[in-house]
């Protein structure tokens, strides 16, 4: 009897052992007539006006317990109620070759009902109507491999960090507990710049797998952090000067991609920047989601 229990305690243990070694492939898996539609939001967020600690927020995406991933999770559900504003819808096509294009276009807003005091047109009214137009149409576009990298290397460095912060899957089979690199350049500095210290963290974790209805799904974790202080010169045509600059970026979110689907199920992040040079100082978060449509 103890022999047998001691057989069944071992085939327990080695089949919990197979599955948190499993690994697992993430590729796009998009039909060739097919399109998915995410509507996208990239809307900077007024902290004054939303009642959030973003501070728990970042506390709990480094905690590695499941407590922590929780947390984050109900954090942005808190904050997807306060930004209910989607500003652009993303479609996903298969280009054939092993690519998926990528197509970011403005959404026109709907109408709100118009008021009396709103019938007359000033100028201002016109000047805001033509900037609208302006900035309508494709905003961003470009294309990944299905199975994981940025296949667009000659889009503009801005360009391809969104492509790869939305898209990008590892290029390789992972478990949980491996993380991956994105391909992002957040900041960028020319010759008049002499860098005094620096640091960057890139890395994607797969946390978790989990069954939904017999669904594979896939839980990241995104900890993009890059940070540079040093002296920016003033060139000589604009008048010779130095002053100390520091700038800081992080982009940090929780995603759930369906494995057997081969798409995201949810993705939201929040993006921050940091900056002083000289008298000008800034601060900035911004929100980054995408949701099926």
């Amino acid at each position: 009897m103890k022999k047998t229990l001691t057989i069944l305690f071992c085939l327990f243990t080695i089949t919990i052992f197979g599955q948190t070694n499993q690994s697992f492939s993430l590729k796009w898996k998009i039909g060739e007539n097919e399109k998915i539609n995410y509507l996208t939001a990239m809307s900077d967020i007024d902290t004054s006006s939303v009642d959030i600690n973003f501070g728990n927020f970042f506390k709990s995406l480094s905690d590695k317990s499941g407590k922590g991933l929780s947390e984050a999770k109900d954090f942005f559900n808190k904050l997807n109620e306060s930004y209910k504003n989607i500003d652009f819808i993303t479609t996903l096509t298969n280009k054939g070759n092993g690519i998926v294009d990528i197509v970011m276009e403005t959404r026109p807003k709907e109408d709100s009902p118009e008021k009396e005091s709103d019938k007359k047109n000033t100028k201002e009214d016109e000047m805001q109507k033509m900037m609208q137009k302006m900035t309508q149409g494709v905003m961003l576009r470009g294309s990944v491999y299905e199975n994981g990298g940025v296949h667009s290397f000659w889009v503009k460095t801005g360009q391809k960090n969104l492509i790869s912060i939305f898209f990008e899957l590892p290029k390789k089979e992972v478990k949980v507990g491996d993380t991956w690199q994105l391909d992002v350049n957040l900041i960028e500095n020319d010759q008049n710049f002499i860098c005094d210290s620096a640091y960057k963290i890139n890395e994607v974790t797969l946390t978790e797998i989990k069954k939904v209805n017999e669904e594979t799904i896939a839980v990241l974790k995104y900890n993009i952090v890059e940070y540079v202080k040093g002296t920016f010169n003033t060139p000589s045509y604009m008048g010779s000067g130095s002053q100390v600059t520091m700038m800081s970026f992080s982009h940090q979110a929780i995603a759930e991609f369906s494995i057997d689907k081969g798409r995201w199920i949810s993705y939201n992040g929040i993006m921050s920047l940091d900056t002083s040079s000289g008298v000008m100082t800034g601060k900035k978060k911004t929100k980054f989601t995408l949701i099926t449509q």
